[in-house]
């Protein structure tokens, strides 16, 4: 009777991973957890929730509910389209009135922003790492 506790979180995990070409330690380093959560996690074994459950959604773009929700229940729910807050709407409206040759040079260096982050991201999470040997 050795039952997973949480096999569709688990199979999500995996799915994500394999889609981002990411492995395990990719995946910790991304959300800022050690390998060990991660692996629970890909086993079924425990969950995210809260702010983990957040860091997870947001750096591989799935919604929080995606991870909980098995392929047919996937397949029967409406996409639907969320609400934009006032941010995210000026920041669209803003962005629609710049010319073609802008959107394209602030969506190329937004994409620079976002990997610098990632890479300090990980220098960070591995000077903890060391820290904690």
């Amino acid at each position: 009777m050795n039952k997973v506790p949480h096999p569709v979180f688990g199979k999500r995990v995996q799915q994500v991973m394999k889609e981002k070409g990411w492995n395990m330690a990719d995946l910790s380093k991304q959300v800022m957890l050690s390998h060990t959560s991660i692996q629970k996690w890909a086993k079924g074994l425990t969950v995210a929730s809260g702010e983990r459950l957040k860091r997870l959604s947001a750096v591989t773009g799935k919604p929080e509910h995606w991870f909980f929700m098995d392929d047919d229940e996937e397949q029967s729910v409406p996409v639907s389209q969320r609400m934009l807050d006032d941010k995210e709407e000026a920041l669209l409206s803003l962005f629609n009135q710049l010319p073609e040759a802008e959107k394209l040079r602030l969506l190329i260096h937004t994409k620079g922003v976002l990997q610098e982050l990632d890479l300090l991201k990980s220098d960070v999470f591995d000077i903890i790492k060391d820290i904690k040997k």
